[in-house]
């Protein structure tokens, strides 16, 4: 009997063992890549966190997480950046279009979020990245790290005042060295889709290198795709999730929704409308005159910012449908002697005239981002944006009933 009793102990052990052995935290990482859609993030989710009970799972973005304008305009980028925290999204890359926020919101953006934002090739007057410039983590069996390069794509908002771009090749090498430092499996994640070098990186993202394994999303918005890193992190097998069968989370959902609600809340206030139907040059007139009233700045820069079947400003959310680029309004500094031979939308504030602009003086001039992307040659380094969204500043304009 007392055989017995050892052999059932011993037996009972032994399953333990087994069972420890075969734990989710034993087993190897699977890294995910999906897109950058809210509407589908709650999908994402639901496939992720099925998964994670399996075996340790890292979660990695592409594309823009702001490209529901609307929404990132009526939040302030708030609603993109909770979402990916609470989704538990591990990293996504930090590209230019977040500098539409702002330095002093992004940065708020960034430390208030529970997951990394990658830029290794953005960087500040300091020389510091804004941003993570890689994330570390031992998920399984192996400590995997990641990079983010956001690519020199020429966009205007790479000109801002304290920020520069770092060479893709340069800001990518230093931390791969500081990453084999810490970690079993490397990577790097770039932004836009790009063939170029993979720089010595175990795994990438966003590439298509001959030779080199590329995590490129699937081109089939149903899918996502799934790789699994073997235990002793030296290759990568691909496996895209059939999502077909997958039921969307219903916390993920219900967050969503209850963000939409509240931004629809805000784009409903009403705005008092006009006694008679506003023209869009009249509507513009307003709002410029309102601006450089303020003292926001010396002159401003609007040739195109409505739509042209504009009749009146019925609320906020038609407000916003009608500026071009409601982010923040771009403020450059211009010395007199330039700004004389500027377009002819230029409009200066009271006091002010073309003829009376002092060549050594420096002015003020505010525009859209939208503006600068469309006239580069303009968008002088060393430009700032305004700490407000445009659009809540042509709210109070046009709810005061008067030009400010």
């Amino acid at each position: 009997m007392l055989l017995v009793a050892t052999w059932v102990l011993l037996a009972a052990g032994s399953f333990r063992c087994v069972s420890q052995a075969i734990s989710p935290a034993a087993r190897p990482v699977r890294i995910f890549v999906t897109d950058a859609r809210l509407d589908r993030l709650p999908l994402y989710a639901a496939a992720i966190r099925v998964r994670q009970e399996i075996s340790p799972t890292i979660w990695f973005v592409t594309g823009s997480p702001f490209a529901d304008r609307r929404l990132a305009v009526l939040t302030d980028g708030a609603a993109q950046m909770t979402m990916f925290s609470r989704a538990g999204v591990d990293a996504a890359v930090l590209t230019p279009e977040w500098l539409t926020f702002g330095l002093p919101r992004l940065s708020k953006m960034i430390a208030g979020a529970r997951f990394y934002s990658l830029s290794a090739s953005l960087l500040d007057n300091a020389g510091q990245t804004i941003g993570h410039p890689f994330m570390v983590r031992r998920s399984g069996t192996a400590v995997v790290s990641a990079a983010g390069i956001a690519l020199d794509s020429g966009d205007v908002l790479n000109h801002l005042a304290g920020v520069r771009y770092a060479a893709p090749g340069l800001a990518a090498g230093k931390a791969m060295a500081l990453m084999r430092q810490r970690a079993d499996l490397v990577g790097v994640m770039v932004e836009p889709h790009s063939s170029g070098s993979a720089w010595g990186a175990d795994f990438t993202v966003n590439m298509d290198t001959s030779g080199v394994f590329a995590m490129t999303p699937s081109s089939d918005r149903a899918r996502v795709n799934c790789y699994d890193v073997s235990a002793d992190a030296g290759r990568l097998t691909a496996r895209a999730v059939n999502l077909d069968q997958v039921k969307p989370d219903l916390d993920m959902a219900r967050l969503l929704d209850s963000i939409r609600s509240a931004a629809d809340s805000v784009a409903a206030r009403s705005i008092p409308l006009p006694r008679s139907l506003w023209t869009p040059e009249r509507l513009s007139v307003r709002l410029v005159e309102g601006l450089l009233t303020a003292g926001l700045a010396d002159g401003f820069l609007c040739d195109s910012l409505f739509v042209a079947d504009f009749q009146e400003p019925k609320d906020v959310g038609a407000l916003v449908t009608l500026l071009r680029d409601p982010g923040r309004l771009a403020i450059l500094k211009v010395q007199g002697d330039v700004l004389s031979g500027w377009p002819e939308e230029l409009a200066l504030r009271q006091g002010l005239s073309r003829s009376r602009l002092s060549r050594g003086l420096t002015y003020r001039v505010a525009t859209t981002v939208e503006y600068l992307q469309r006239h580069p040659g303009i968008a002088l380094p060393g430009f700032e944006l305004s700490s407000r969204p445009f659009w809540t500043i042509c709210q109070d304009i046009l709810e005061s009933g008067e030009v400010k």
